[in-house]
């Protein structure tokens, strides 16, 4: 059986009160950590996703953004993942997240301590507090924007 990467939009289009305690329309990544490691891999090798520990000073990391971005290393610091707009916190994603960690471990809680969410540009579990230079402003996604342009398109 051919397994199908599904796209946000996808997990974005699931009727209300379906069930994602399967997995069933979670992105791949969410529910195989070969393929979120990869994905996580070529977020470290093309765009840079980092510090590997953010509890450290990482001086030349952040250095290296602030230099690339023309900023300080203070601003730089504030353009982490967890308010990026690609980063993806909606409670479905956590959902998907929650169901491939499984129960073998406490999912919730490692959502909580490492504030993970759902990076759409590389397609993987993503921490909040690192960054890349694929960073974009306005995040994170909620998932609320979404039903408030839904229910605006009610209206008309």
């Amino acid at each position: 059986m051919a397994t199908m990467q599904r796209t946000m939009s996808q997990v974005m289009d699931k009727e209300e009160g379906e069930d994602m305690s399967a997995g069933e329309n979670c992105p791949m990544p969410t529910q195989d950590i070969t393929l979120n490691l990869k994905n996580r891999a070529k977020a470290i090798t093309s765009a840079a996703y980092g510090p590997e520990n953010p509890k450290l000073p990482n001086e030349a990391f952040w250095r290296k953004k602030a230099d690339q971005w023309d900023v300080s290393m203070d601003d730089a610091k504030q353009s982490l993942c967890g308010n990026c707009a690609a980063f993806n916190v909606s409670d479905k994603i956590k959902e998907c997240i929650a169901n491939g960690i499984g129960m073998e471990a406490d999912p919730w809680g490692t959502i909580k301590l490492a504030d993970l969410g759902y990076c759409e540009i590389f397609d993987f579990k993503c921490a909040a507090s690192r960054t890349c230079d694929a960073w974009v402003v306005g995040g994170p996604n909620t998932g609320e924007e979404t039903e408030d342009m839904e229910d605006e398109g009610e209206e008309e």
